[in-house]
């Protein structure tokens, strides 16, 4: 058996940030098991930007976006009219990252101050800060030059940074849009009049306002988590990536794990862990994986006919996740992305500049720009999350690229409806039982009302005068509260921002202690990813799943030298 000192179950962002940090010392022996491949076969696609768009809708399967994705499907739920909803999560060296909008936002500062205050000593802001720096290349400090012309509200953007807030030579490259489209200016000015303030950064001392998105791009390339850490990592002679390679269960000596069973094409295997097992599957197949090896609930793990190990009533429980949204607008500009007879030789000069300077619509995440606003006056911190995208493309609609115009969205920040994971089965190989439970709670739908309402305001601004054609959805017969909660229950999605289903904590429900991560009454088992937050925090969960991950390898090593100061004594 092939031994190891740590297993990394699951290369997504923090598995691939754990395995970087902790084969820093090259004494240290690290395996890494990715059921994904390695992306490299679809690297023209995840690159681009725009490319994202081909692993959200379902009409461009055939380019061969959706191979790395895992379609998850959520169990009926109430507040959806007992419909389903897809859940897609990456699948691929670099998880999520790999097809996400690239947007870096880290939370407010009070969301980690309130997982502190739970009881999670060393996890408030000040304490992760410096891992959101350590992690960070923030490009306006670092390629000055690249972004000198870069504007918000008429002033240049660099001056409008603290720098206390961000880090430079981090791996995790933080850009500004690469070529914004000029309908994202009409937007500020919207908001503006809307009374809205603008912000040039909401990743510093205050995220409240409006303004551009820091995406996660390089050079007008996507750049996840397989270019920021696990490639720089790879020659490393202690590192080994092992994909396409699926976690069966883990093994354990009485409480202790040991290593893990996994399956690679009709092949399986057991590796060993000298030290410890890392679990960093993310929100849904984390707490599947503890429960397929014994660990949870024992009415879930017993109703599969599983032996129980471990008793853990929290293991899947907590889930949370963000919903949204949105508006659609047709335009009377075609500087809107979208497809018409007019504009296919410009759509044909954006290829060119694409592939010649990584510039143009091909650079786009298409949601350039947003920001984070109160609900109401009754609201004492931003509740929504707006996005402004440059075109009315969807996954809900396979016409929508046809023709030109702009979408808004509205994503509820802390939603109070609470869901759980469980298991459908036995078989490793089977997706695991979701139910998000969207709209549970009465108080989702009301906030996300007030979006609709929030987002049709802007749309009627004087700004957007001379650009606004006919309002596509809601449409102009909606317009009772009620008529707006019977569209949001159609027209709403996921924002892929699954968490905290094997939460830190003490309580009776938690999994993971905050001093380790270690999972409660095991020995040698921790989990790293976002199933550990406590609670969703207010924004896209990239960055703070990376800062995590940074700090979790940080306790990883401690533990380490630890031991070996008391084996040494």
């Amino acid at each position: 058996m092939a031994e190891f000192d740590y297993i990394v179950v699951g290369g997504g962002v923090a598995g691939c940030v754990v395995a970087n940090r902790l084969t820093e010392d090259p004494n240290v022996t690290v395996a890494v098991l990715e059921f994904g491949t390695s992306g490299n076969d679809k690297r023209h696609i995840v690159r681009t930007p725009l490319g994202m768009v081909t692993f959200m809708m379902p009409n461009l399967a055939f380019l061969g976006g959706p191979k790395m994705m895992y379609l998850y499907e959520a169990e009926p739920s109430r507040g959806l009219g007992n419909t389903k909803m897809v859940l897609p999560r990456g699948k691929a060296l670099g998880g999520s990252s790999m097809v996400n909008g690239m947007i870096y936002i880290r939370g407010q500062k009070r969301d980690y101050d309130d997982w502190r205050d739970l009881g999670n000593v060393g996890w408030g802001y000040d304490d992760l800060l410096p891992y959101f720096k350590k992690s960070e290349n923030f490009v306006l400090a670092s390629e000055p030059d690249a972004t000198r012309n870069f504007r918000l509200g008429g002033k240049p953007v660099k001056d409008q940074i603290d720098m206390a807030y961000h880090g430079v030579g981090g791996p995790v490259s933080v850009a500004p849009p690469r070529s914004p489209n000029p309908m994202c200016q009409t937007y500020f000015e919207a908001c503006a009049a809307a009374g809205y303030k603008l912000n040039a950064d909401f990743n510093g001392a205050d995220q409240e306002g409006i303004g551009y998105h820091w995406l996660t791009q390089k050079g007008g390339e996507r750049f996840g988590v397989e270019s920021s850490y696990a490639r720089p990592a790879s020659s490393r002679p202690n590192l080994t990536i092992i994909t396409q390679a699926k976690a069966l269960k883990i093994l354990f000596e009485g409480k202790r794990a040991t290593g893990v069973s996994y399956a690679r094409g009709e092949q399986t295997a057991q590796i060993s862990a000298r030290k410890e097992v890392v679990v960093a599957t993310g929100a849904f197949v984390s707490p599947q994986l503890l429960m397929l090896s014994g660990v949870g609930d024992p009415r879930e793990i017993k109703r599969q006919g599983i032996e129980v190990l471990h008793e853990l009533p929290g293991v899947g429980r907590n889930l949370q996740d963000h919903i949204d949204t949105w508006t659609k607008q047709r335009s009377t500009t075609r500087q809107t992305y979208g497809i018409s007879w007019p504009t296919m030789h410009v759509n044909a000069m954006h290829v060119l500049k694409w592939l010649t300077a990584r510039r143009g619509m091909f650079s786009s995440n298409t949601a350039e720009a947003g920001g984070f606003v109160r609900s109401g006056a009754d609201v004492d911190r931003p509740d929504l999350q707006l996005f402004f995208t440059s075109t009315m493309a969807s996954a809900q609609a396979a016409d929508s690229f046809w023709g030109h115009g702009w979408a808004m969205h509205a994503c509820l920040l802390r939603p109070r409806s609470i869901g759980h994971v469980g298991l459908k089965s036995a078989d490793p190989y089977d997706a695991p039982l979701i139910a998000p439970n969207f709209f549970d709670d009465p108080y989702d739908m009301e906030i996300l009302v007030r979006g609709v309402k929030i987002m049709r305001q802007i749309a009627q601004e004087r700004p957007f005068d001379p650009y606004r054609g006919e309002e596509v959805a809601p449409g102009p017969e909606v317009n009772s509260d009620d008529e707006i909660v019977a569209y949001i229950r159609q027209n709403c999605m996921t924002m892929f921002h699954p968490t905290s289903t094997c939460k830190m904590g003490t309580d009776p429900l938690a999994v993971v202690s905050p001093d380790s991560l270690l999972v409660h009454g095991l020995e040698n088992l921790a989990i790293v990813d976002a199933s550990v937050m406590p609670a969703v925090i207010s924004g896209n969960t990239f960055a703070p799943t990376v800062a995590v991950a940074e700090k979790a390898a940080d306790l990883i090593k401690a533990r380490a030298k630890a031991t070996s100061i008391r084996i040494a004594a």
